[in-house]
């Protein structure tokens, strides 16, 4: 579950035109001091089929609008399809960060998949240095036994040798 919200907390948020249209028909329908109800009466009156949970479905982005419906809300404000339209600035300012803000959670989501990767590497380095200290330490062993059985080995060849030389010497001097 955690994970569904650190996806749905990377995605960019942007602005559609049904949101900025639906802010600005809230925002000029409050301004006028106008209920949903009355809105939609005075949209029914143009000609729209309009009812209050058409006026909230529109203000809240929940359905689309369509091109003669903006022109008829622009009639019943007394504005143009282009303040309709329009994202006040503060919404700018708070989509601006609200994306800023998601790419740093992308950033650091990334982040800490990379550092959970490089512990893993590190933590495979180590047990291979381990094996390969092992490895070294049994050869260590291997090259001192090797040593010993050399030493004894040159030990008995010399002790034949003197052992040989010493017998020859006899056998000389007897002749």
């Amino acid at each position: 579950m955690e994970d569904k919200a650190q996806d749905e907390s990377a995605r960019p948020v942007r602005i559609t035109a049904e949101e900025a249209m639906g802010k600005q028909v809230k925002r000029i329908r409050e301004l006028r001091g106008w209920s949903q109800q009355e809105l939609a009466r005075r949209m029914a009156d143009k000609g729209y089929s309009w009812r209050q949970t058409t006026v909230a479905k529109t203000e809240a982005a929940d359905r689309p609008i369509r091109v003669n419906e903006v022109q008829g809300l622009a009639v019943v404000f007394g504005v143009t399809v282009n303040d309709l339209l329009a994202v006040p600035i503060d919404d700018y300012e708070m989509y601006g960060a609200a994306s800023r803000l998601t790419e740093l959670r992308t950033l650091a989501q990334a982040a800490n998949q990379r550092a959970i990767e490089l512990r893993r590497t590190r933590e495979r380095l180590e047990k291979e240095a381990e094996t390969a200290e092992q490895e070294y330490r049994d050869l260590l062993d291997q090259i001192d036994e090797q040593q010993r059985e050399y030493e004894e080995i040159a030990a008995r060849v010399q002790q034949q040798k003197e052992s040989g030389g010493e017998q020859e010497h006899r056998e000389e001097a007897e002749r």
